[in-house]
């Protein structure tokens, strides 16, 4: 190699380390001050306020079915989801079959409302008390006029 070529590439290395050590060296430096002047002390925090005691539960809750009662069993195909029309007194439910079911409480009369050609999966009543189908094989869901 000639003597310019060498003297290039140290000429260049120089020129490179010195804007990285006038960069690097005052952070780190004024990095260590701050960590020497910086009076932190930990605390020991009181182990009473983290530690609880453990709540037991239950594995069968015995009082959840109190109070209600089947209805339509056996004539709903794995029903979906659930709505209940309060003003009317019936339960709105999705089958797998693709019927939306209307199921009248007093009486557990099952009658196929709508048949939506694909399975119903959320039921809901908007402002209006129109019925909100969200079905899985349609892009758009179904607004339903009750």
């Amino acid at each position: 190699m000639s003597k310019s070529n060498t003297n290039t590439r140290t000429q260049t290395r120089a020129s490179l380390f010195t804007p990285f050590i006038a960069i690097i060296l005052p952070v780190i430096i004024a990095s260590a001050v701050l960590y020497r002047l910086d009076p932190l002390e930990p605390v020991h925090f009181p182990l009473d306020k983290i530690n609880r005691s453990a709540i037991t539960v239950p594995l069968l809750n015995k009082n959840m079915r109190l109070g209600s009662e089947k209805a339509a069993e056996g004539q709903v195909l794995g029903p979906e989801d659930l709505v209940y029309d309060a003003a009317l007194g019936v339960v709105y439910t999705g089958c797998e079959d693709g019927w939306i079911k209307r199921i009248t409480v007093n009486e557990s009369v099952v009658e196929d409302w709508v048949n939506t050609g694909g399975r119903p999966l959320g039921l809901a009543f908007d402002g209006n008390g129109d019925l909100i189908v969200a079905d899985a094989y349609k892009v758009t869901g179904f607004h339903i006029y009750v």
